[in-house]
Formats: structure tokens, C-alpha cells, sequence
């Protein structure tokens, strides 16, 4: 059941592996050291902690974790007052994209529901769907339903983080990448200066821009390079360096496929002069 709906677009994106229910779990204690997939856990009453690395965060009611695929851990309900959680196993791309759009990382995989009822409503329907029988139809509606709790609780926390108060234009982006041409910026790097998500930045970006944020700075840097190859003598390891290239054996083949030819033959040719 499992390969089928990871082959359906109707699914693919966010698909059902298991689903459930512990009303105050009492002894509840799960230690993994090896995550294959991805597991979302929902605080509905009681209290439980999970620790992630060397971090632990306490669960409380309307308390969510997310915990991606790779990421050791381990959870257990409180002795006092266990936790009673709905918890779900995951797979599909669109996991890392919620956890993006929500503000999830590494560095924070917890978040608080502001309107909690609205999501533990459909995780009490996805809860139903598993009496509709072992049917794929049945399991593309859970799929969906899981959608939509993920898209409820992007309407729970900010999506757009605007403490940096940087707005995207044409103008602030080759600012920004002309002020950190030295750099191999990555796509956190970007998106955290303009206050955005990975996901909505990437987005926002290849529709201003035409083209994905890494391509559109990896080609300036080239530019750069040219302009520096016409009008300076400089050994082309330094110009590569300049430009944030600790290996130039890289910044040859980067220049090659932009250029059409290697860094040396355009030099010789001197296109600008």
C-alpha cells in the first residue's frame, strides 16, 4: 500500500506510513538512534519531553514536534501527568516544505497550536479514516487529511519573519549579493537576511529574478570574474579566491560551464579590451 501511494501524485507529497492515539500514555518512552522517516507528535493533554541531540524541549498541551528523517531521539511522557498525544509516521516531500513554511529547523523543531481545537478536529478525522478499510482510495483521503492538518498549522505561526525588515526587490538583491560577493552564500544564508522562509524566498526569488537564488549568484560571481580576468593581471587562483573559491580546480569547471570556455582561453582572448 505503501509503494503505491508513494507512486500517486495524489499522495506522494505527504503520505501515511502510520497513525495513532495514546490516551495518557503512561510508561509511554521511545528512544531511536536510527530514524528512517518522519514523525510528527501533538500534545493534546498531560505533559512529556522530547530531547533531540543534546536538546530537550517539554511537551505541554497544544504542544507540536517535528522530527525529521535522520534525526536521533528520544521522547517520553511525563510520570505525573503522562501525555495523551496523536503522533503520525511520515514520508513525502512536502514534510520539509511545511517545516519551512511553519519556521521549523534544526534549531527549533517545537511549536505552539494558538488555535489548537481546529487541528486536533482533524487529527480526530484522520483517527476515523483508518475503519474505512485497507483500500487505496481510503489512504489517499488520509494523505490529504494530513495536508490539511499540516496547512491548519501553517495559519498558527508567522510565515514571513519581518524583524529584518529587508524588502525583496531587484535593487536589495544585487545589493546584498554585490556586498557578499566573497562569499558562497547558501540558500539559508539568503533567505534569513531577507526575513523569509527557504521555501518562500526560493519562490518569490525565481519569480522576480527568473532564475533559482544559488544559479543567479553562482553567474554574478562569474561576471565578476570576467571583469576581473579583462582588466587585471592577477593569477586566476587569486581571482577565484576573491570570488569565495578555495578550489580553483572548481571555479574552472563553475567558469567553463557559464563561459563555454575555461578561465585561461578568456583571458588570452581579452574580451574586454
Amino acid at each position: 500500500m505503501i509503494k503505491q501511494l508513494q507512486l500517486s501524485s495524489l499522495s506522494r507529497g505527504l503520505l501515511p506510513l502510520a497513525f495513532g492515539y495514546y490516551e495518557k500514555a503512561i510508561g509511554h518512552e521511545i528512544t531511536r538512534s536510527d530514524h528512517d522517516d518522519n514523525l510528527i507528535l501533538c500534545c493534546v493533554n498531560g505533559s512529556g519531553s522530547v530531547t533531540v541531540g543534546k536538546k530537550t524541549y517539554q511537551m505541554n498541551s497544544n504542544d507540536v514536534i517535528f522530527l525529521p528523517k535522520g534525526y536521533s531521539h528520544r521522547y517520553k511522557a511525563s510520570v505525573k501527568d503522562p501525555w495523551s498525544i496523536y503522533w503520525a509516521h511520515v514520508d513525502g516531500h512536502m514534510f520539509d516544505e511545511f517545516m519551512d513554511i511553519i519556521g521549523i529547523d534544526g534549531n527549533n523543531l517545537h511549536m505552539t497550536l494558538t488555535e489548537p481545537q481546529i487541528v486536533i478536529n482533524e487529527f480526530k478525522q484522520l483517527m476515523e479514516s483508518r475503519h474505512l478499510g485497507y483500500q487505496l482510495n481510503r489512504f489517499f483521503v488520509a494523505s490529504n487529511m494530513l495536508k490539511k492538518i499540516f496547512s491548519l498549522m501553517t495559519l498558527q505561526r508567522p510565515i514571513v519573519s519581518l524583524s529584518t525588515n529587508r524588502n525583496l526587490s531587484a535593487h536589495s538583491i544585487h545589493v546584498y549579493f554585490d556586498n557578499n560577493i566573497d562569499r558562497l552564500l547558501n540558500l539559508n544564508d539568503m533567505a534569513k537576511y531577507f526575513g523569509l522562509s527557504k521555501f518562500y524566498f526560493a519562490k518569490k526569488f525565481q519569480h522576480m529574478m527568473g532564475n533559482s537564488p544559488i544559479k543567479y549568484f553562482l553567474e554574478l560571481k562569474i561576471q565578476r570574474a570576467c571583469k576581473l580576468l579583462d582588466s587585471t593581471d592577477i593569477p586566476i587562483n587569486s581571482v577565484a579566491k576573491t570570488l569565495g573559491f578555495e578550489d580553483p580546480y572548481y571555479f574552472s569547471r563553475l567558469f567553463k560551464s557559464i563561459m563555454g570556455i575555461s578561465p585561461s582561453i578568456y583571458r588570452q582572448s581579452r574580451h574586454g579590451h
